[in-house]
């Protein structure tokens, strides 16, 4: 009996083993597909038939793919962009995800659910009419507006700091108070300390966010000022604009590496600090 037992939890041990590694290799095709196609020639990549691999990686198609947009020139856009979104936008959220928690008044559910349902609100509706209430306001074509548009927060980045706040008990901020802190005391010195791993998975969510994004520069920026999702969907052409897949993909893979890296250095606290803020409701 215990002899048939061990049989079959190999047995579906081996079976889960299996399916897992199909539903890794369906999501790890792109990569592939991106890594090998920026190794290829052009003349490779338009061969019939085909090969899947190169018959001689060209790694020189990395070099030709940095200098061929000024790479580091919008590296260092998007970055300035990310950091003027990321910083703003944890703050905003922080701070409301705070009030909701904590200050407890007849109308906290309602207006609570009426921001999260903005959520369900597709971004292309409230486009436009940003667009022109930032103009009159004279901030497009300026790197400011990610910070206005950072500070307000994001529902979904309230809702986790709302969870997480919703576990700590209230008798640290009671304890600070007797003490003569202030509120915004308890919060900058006890409470935001506390909520470190929050803060990490909210600087993730934000800079890929904002690192990622093509619409909203293409619309606000223009000229030098855009980040490298704008340069690099026009960049990579040669004099009659036909596209260059080679030097494209080689680019993309330059973009993909600062969000891989860290979310894979920060891959512990990103995945506990997930659980831990959907434990309490």
């Amino acid at each position: 009996m215990s002899l048939g037992n061990s049989t079959s939890k190999k047995v579906s041990q081996i079976a889960r083993f299996t399916i897992l590694s199909l539903v890794v290799l369906v999501f790890f095709l792109p990569i592939l597909s991106m890594v090998v196609t920026s190794l290829k020639s052009m003349a490779e990549l338009y061969r019939i038939p085909a090969k899947v691999f190169p018959e001689k990686p060209i790694w020189e198609n990395y070099r030709i793919a940095w200098e061929m947009v000024y790479y580091g020139k919008y590296l260092a856009n998007s970055l300035i962009l990310s950091i003027f979104y990321s910083v703003p936008v944890i703050f905003g959220s922080c701070l409301t995800g705070y009030g909701f928690s904590r200050f407890r008044v007849k109308e906290n559910n309602a207006i609570f659910m009426i921001m999260l349902s903005t959520m369900m609100i597709p971004f292309m509706v409230t486009i436009i009419p940003l667009f022109i209430v930032m103009s009159k306001l004279s901030l497009v074509n300026r790197r400011v507006f990610w910070i206005v548009y950072g500070i307000p927060g994001l529902p979904f980045i309230i809702f986790l700091f709302k969870q997480y706040f919703s576990t700590i008990p209230a008798s640290f901020e009671e304890s600070a108070t007797l003490d003569g802190a202030g509120r915004f005391q308890v919060f900058f010195r006890i409470m935001f300390p506390l909520v470190r791993t929050g803060v990490i998975i909210a600087a993730i969510f934000a800079f890929q966010w904002s690192w990622s994004n093509y619409l909203m520069p293409a619309l606000f920026l223009s000229g030098e000022k855009v980040n490298l999702a704008v340069k690099l969907a026009v960049g990579y052409t040669d004099a009659k604009e036909n596209p260059l897949h080679n030097y494209a993909m080689a680019g993309i893979v330059y973009y993909t590496l600062p969000i891989v890296l860290l979310y894979f250095s920060l891959q512990k606290r990103f995945v506990a600090g997930l659980l831990s803020g959907g434990m309490k409701g």
